[in-house]
């Protein structure tokens, strides 16, 4: 959460109510975000990472 609602780069942070459910599974993680950020989030979480480290961001289909 903090990785989205914080400073980062050149993308302003996310509010609270932007972000929904967070999905932590033991290799990957699901995180929920208003339609209206999802390419602003997805761009932050790429280049900016988490606690340091590189991550691979991508789209998930809705089912």
């Amino acid at each position: 959460l903090g990785a989205l609602t914080g400073e980062a780069g050149n993308v302003p942070p996310f509010t609270r109510e932007q972000v929904g459910k967070i999905n932590v599974n033991e290799f990957s993680t699901y995180v929920a975000v208003d339609r209206a950020i999802a390419s602003q989030a997805q761009q932050k979480l790429a280049t900016g990472g988490v606690k340091g480290k590189s991550i691979k961001v991508r789209f998930m289909d809705e089912a």
